[in-house]
Parts: structure tokens; C-alpha cells; sequence
């Protein structure tokens, strides 16, 4: 029985082998798909607070009165870059091919919506030759509103159509690219 027992140890030790890459593999590919599902939900959200706080920027500046500052408005820039930077710590590199390009559209349509947004805040101030402060005045006259107001529309307008995008689990770049033409 000893001699009997001895053979089947490397068919036992092989199939034990083969069972644990098995489970391991299972295991790494229901890992991906769960770091794909979560970033996906994570551009999701990040549409959502970034739609929210062009919301605020919006209503701020229709509501704000003649003395308001800038630094009230750079609290929701800087929400606009934590989120942004929250989305830079995604790795697409672990996503798979549709998630992937999805974050790379995303993450560059963000990284507009602030740059733009910056700009529409700056183009407020009373006084753009200077570095930008907390304490600079804002115009917010009948003739500066309008412009902010539909850059601001603009930018909602494109998350929107990122955040729909997602949720309906659409290729953004088919959605918000392939489309456009250019003229030589």
C-alpha cells in the first residue's frame, strides 16, 4: 500500500496545484470585474458632484450682490479640482477596453469643465492684471452674468451627456466624439 500510496502523491499535489490556480484566477478576474464596476460607478459620481457644484457657481453669481469676492466661488473650483484629482488616481491601465476609453474621455471632459469653469470665475474679477486672490472683487453686472451663465450651461451640458453616457453603459467616445468633423 505504501508503494500504491506514493504514485498517486504528485497526481494529488498536480491537481491540488491546477484547483488553486483555478480559485485564484476566479478570484482575479471577479476582482477586475469589481474594480471595473466601482470605477464605473466613481465616474458616475464624480459627474454628479461636478454638475452640483457648477449648480453653486451658477447660482452663486446670479444671486451674488455687487461686493461678492472670488474666494467665494473658488470653493467650488476647488471641489471641481479634488474631483478631478480623485478621477487621476483611477489606474485604466486594470479596466477593461470599453472602461478604459470611457475614462480617458471622461477624465479630459472633466479636466475641461474646470479648466473653463476657472476661466469663467476669472473673467469675473474686477481687476484680471493681478495674480488671483480669495479677496478680488467681482464684477457681477448685467453685462458679465450672461457669458457665465451659459459657459456654465455649457460645461452642465457636457457632463450630462457624460453622465447619461455611463449609466447607460455607452461608449463616450462614440457619444461625444465621433461625430464631430473637421473641415480641411
Amino acid at each position: 500500500m505504501g508503494e500504491k500510496f506514493k504514485s498517486w502523491i504528485p497526481l494529488l499535489v498536480s491537481f491540488l496545484s491546477l484547483a488553486l490556480a483555478g480559485v485564484s484566477a476566479a478570484y482575479q478576474f471577479n476582482e477586475s470585474k469589481r474594480y471595473s464596476s466601482n470605477t464605473h460607478q466613481v465616474l458616475i459620481n464624480s459627474a454628479e458632484l461636478a454638475k452640483y457644484d457648477l449648480k453653486l457657481l451658477d447660482y452663486k453669481v446670479s444671486a451674488g450682490n455687487t461686493d461678492m469676492r472670488y474666494g467665494e466661488l473658488n470653493v467650488q473650483l476647488d471641489s471641481l479640482k479634488q474631483n478631478l484629482e480623485t478621477i487621476k488616481d483611477v489606474d485604466p491601465t486594470t479596466l477593461p477596453k470599453t472602461d478604459s476609453i470611457n475614462y480617458q474621455v471622461y477624465r479630459q471632459d472633466l479636466n475641461t469643465v474646470v479648466k473653463l469653469s476657472e476661466d469663467a470665475a476669472n473673467s469675473l474679477r474686477k481687476d484680471r492684471t493681478q495674480t488671483v486672490n480669495n479677496d478680488d472683487n467681482l464684477d457681477l453686472d448685467i453685462s458679465t452674468r450672461p457669458q457665465f451663465d451659459t459657459t456654465v450651461a455649457r460645461l452642465k451640458q457636457v457632463l450630462n451627456q457624460d453622465e447619461q453616457g455611463l449609466k447607460q453603459h455607452k461608449n463616450l467616445y462614440h457619444v461625444n466624439y465621433s461625430k464631430v468633423e473637421f473641415n480641411d
